[in-house]
């Protein structure tokens, strides 16, 4: 299994990457970045997603995005 956790920012550009072959570091990741979702929203960010291998599995929309 393949995992990525980021923030998606306009103009196809991520940050905040994790990619981990844990599920459980995963969602840990994600669920950090959820707890920092109105900072990220506030500058500009489209959303937060976890991905399996190449599948979204989760999307969290961010206000601006």
């Amino acid at each position: 299994m393949a995992f990525r956790v980021y923030v998606r920012w306009p103009g196809q550009r991520v940050t905040h990457q994790t990619t981990t072959a844990c599920g459980q570091v995963a969602a840990a990741a994600y669920s950090l970045l959820q707890q920092q979702a109105q900072f990220h929203g506030s500058q500009g960010a489209l959303g937060i997603a976890l991905t399996e291998n190449g599948r979204q599995r989760s999307y969290l929309k961010l206000a601006h995005g």
